[in-house]
């Protein structure tokens, strides 16, 4: 009977040593924590993982482009990407532009690598680790960046942005690339809040008190205007106006004869940086005479990169234009 009674206890000891142990290992050792091993390896290798890099980005091409480091060199070749890298806080890191880019007033003092036909020579030139192109030029210079990525650089197709939203896709994918996620979100917001101002403001405007506009992207004699599916016919509808053209799409030509019926209450145009006194010459036209733009001088010319550049300016451009055809509510 003793014996039995020192069998049982010695059973019951030995399960009670195997619970605290954790099934196995040896008496008083502490059960392992996977979780917390991972965590402490992850930490050990915290600086890599906590980088982000390498960073793999599909671009508007589709393409999968991999950085394998945060870019420190950056050419950019389109004027709305340079402005959008600006405002993202990543300037410094630009050394190389086109011609075209004007904004912000520092671009002027970085390296040019041509007009939309770039110089691959200047560019690998430069040693960037990272190229930012723009689907609208991607396939025309397909070739020039072909090479870029034949010589081993990183090479990403930002969008070509028809709509307010898609120009935040393509800030969107800007800050990826340059490592500025957190900065783009931000300056998406901004241009949010401003376009909702300028929209509620836009709504006290009475349905009959609402203005026709044309707006004229391209002189005579070859007229182009704005129709719908495009982000400048989007502004026009935030400022509560009336797109003469708004049943056509896209970017659409016109005859003077056809521009004339549309009876326009202002005309707006945003090619005054290339033609002088761009509004005299629109009263000068004699098949004009008529149209009440033209008789009340309601002739405005827009600062042309705000309301025509997919980028964060945009937002100022949709408040000069709410100004110039709205001037009562929204002050000149």
């Amino acid at each position: 009977m003793k014996r039995t009674k020192w069998i049982a206890v010695t059973i019951l000891m030995l399960l009670w040593v195997v619970i605290l142990t954790g099934c196995g290992g040896e008496p008083g050792e502490q059960p392992t924590e996977p979780a917390e091993t991972e965590t402490e390896q992850t930490a050990e290798g915290g600086e890599e993982s906590e980088s982000g890099y390498p960073k793999t980005i599909v671009d508007a091409l589709e393409n999968e482009v991999t950085l394998d480091q945060q870019p420190e060199r950056v050419v950019s070749l389109v004027p709305s990407i340079t402005e959008t890298i600006f405002a993202l806080g990543k300037g410094e890191t630009v050394v190389g532009r086109t011609e075209w880019d004007n904004y912000p007033e520092e671009v002027l003092e970085i390296e040019s690598v041509g007009d939309m036909n770039f110089d691959v020579e200047k560019v690998i030139a430069l040693g960037p680790d990272l190229v930012l192109s723009h689907a609208s030029s991607g396939h025309s210079s397909e070739e020039g960046l072909n090479q870029l990525r034949n010589a081993g650089i990183p090479v990403v197709v930002v969008h070509d942005a028809a709509s307010i939203d898609m120009v935040y896709e393509a800030i969107r994918m800007i800050g990826e690339a340059v490592d500025a996620e957190e900065e783009a979100e931000t300056v998406i917001a901004d241009m949010q809040d401003k376009f909702a101002e300028v929209e509620e403001k836009a709504s006290t405007i009475a349905e009959e008190e609402r203005r026709k506009v044309w707006v004229e992207v391209s002189p005579a004699p070859d007229l182009y205007t704005t129709g719908k599916g495009t982000f400048l016919d989007e502004m026009l509808t935030i400022v509560n106006a009336i797109n003469a053209a708004g049943e056509e799409e896209g970017w659409i030509p016109y005859t003077e004869e056809e521009a004339v019926a549309f009876q326009p209450d202002v005309i707006v145009t945003t090619y005054g940086y290339y033609v002088d006194n761009a509004a005299e010459q629109i009263k000068e036209r004699p098949a004009w005479q008529d149209v009440p733009a033209v008789v009340n001088e309601r002739i405005y010319d827009l600062v042309s990169d705000e309301v025509t550049r997919s980028g964060p300016r945009l937002a100022e451009g949709v408040e000069g234009l709410a100004k110039a055809v709205y001037p009562e509510v929204f002050g000149e």
